[in-house]
């Protein structure tokens, strides 16, 4: 088993209470060992903090937890969750992140888990954002990931467009931050849509759009996602996101003429 592997295996002691904890812990029960206490599901907890001081195979944890739980929440923005919903996700594990049948068997506890738990979604962004915070990039992917997700029954809901865009803002995300997100799907829509997937203004310079779009080939290429909070089972999406890049630099370089 992949990632959910090291999760079951007991992984988790980097969630020292808060709603994640909470949530490995009615959704696994005795499969697992986690260093949480009693933790009441609506309660406001001190979550830890000292991101410097977290592994990388603790951030892909948090980074794959983040995506399910999230997921869960956003599928019941508009009231509840269809039997279409619940396939698209199951196909989105399968056909994006090739989980395994029991591996996508534990991520369905886990998303049945947060659907039906009564913490509200900022409690779990603003834990995830204590986790993760320092990696702004990780957590643009993740928006990018509950969107893919979100469409992935052919239709992207108003609700859950406004619930991702506070997951985002409690994520500690600007507003350029999810509309480079979105942009990510259509690159070559507009050169406004192209600059927010490189990540830097029309008025930047031409070495500048160089620089940035350097810097990004570099952050997506493979050796690299691992260290940075994103497990193998995230190739596909960082394939994707390098062909949405490319797509907007071309673009870039067109109108400018490079």
């Amino acid at each position: 088993m992949g990632l959910l592997g090291t999760i079951i295996g007991g992984g988790l002691g980097m969630l020292v209470g808060g709603p994640l904890g909470a949530l490995i812990g009615g959704a696994l029960g005795s499969n697992i060992e986690i260093k949480t206490g009693k933790v009441h599901p609506g309660a406001r907890t001190q979550y830890s903090t000292g991101q410097a001081g977290y592994s990388p195979l603790q951030v892909q944890q948090t980074f794959m937890l983040a995506m399910i739980s999230l997921a869960a929440k956003v599928a019941k923005a508009d009231g509840r969750v269809t039997k279409e919903e619940i396939r698209a996700f199951d196909s989105f594990l399968r056909d994006n992140l090739h989980m395994d049948k029991q591996e996508r068997q534990v991520a369905a506890r886990i998303f049945n888990e947060a659907r039906d738990s009564s913490v509200p979604v900022e409690e779990y962004a603003r834990q995830i954002r204590q986790i993760m915070g320092h990696r702004q990039d990780r957590l643009r992917d993740l928006i990018s990931l509950l969107m893919m997700i979100a469409m992935a029954d052919g239709h992207f809901h108003p609700a859950e467009e406004t619930m991702i865009r506070s997951i985002a803002t409690n994520l500690g995300l600007r507003d350029s931050d999810y509309e480079a997100a979105a942009a990510m799907f259509n690159p070559g829509q507009n050169l406004d849509a192209a600059y927010a997937v490189i990540g830097v203004p029309e008025s930047a310079t031409d070495h500048e759009v160089k620089k940035a779009y350097r810097k990004l080939a570099r952050e997506y290429h493979p050796d690299v996602l691992a260290s940075k909070g994103m497990s193998d089972e995230f190739q596909t999406f960082a394939e994707d996101k390098m062909k949405s890049i490319n797509g907007a630099y071309d673009e870039i370089k067109k109108a400018r003429g490079l």
